[in-house]
């Protein structure tokens, strides 16, 4: 079979393609998964990671620190986006994943900072 018009066939693919949703990855993604509680190298307090929001606790008061979200962008990256409620600031990071028990973090400051997961 002889293709008459490849260059609007292509044409047609790449519309075809276009229009397709792309999938988002699960939030709790990412070789078994982020969901739990997670501790700072620096200490202070608790992150917890649950089904997409993530949250900051205060070890000394329990009070929740910052809010907002999370997603895996692949098994070893993930996106965090929160805004403080000390001080009304929003922040986000980029966080590598050596492995499931660790991220390696950076937030949109340029200030680096490791999240390992909490033994249960």
């Amino acid at each position: 079979m002889k293709i008459q018009n490849p260059k609007k066939l292509l044409a047609i693919a790449i519309l075809v393609l276009a229009g397709c949703e792309t999938a988002k990855i699960n939030p709790t993604a990412g070789g078994g998964g982020l969901a739990g509680d997670w501790n700072p190298d620096s200490g202070g307090y608790i992150a917890k990671f649950d089904n997409g929001a993530f949250s900051t606790l205060a070890l000394d008061t329990g009070n929740i620190i910052s809010q907002g979200s999370y997603v895996a962008v692949s098994e070893t990256e993930v996106s965090l986006n929160w805004s403080s409620n000390v001080t009304g600031t929003q922040n986000s990071a980029i966080c590598g994943r050596p492995d499931i028990n660790t991220l390696n973090c950076t937030d949109g400051g340029g200030k680096p900072f490791v999240l390992r997961r909490r033994a249960a």
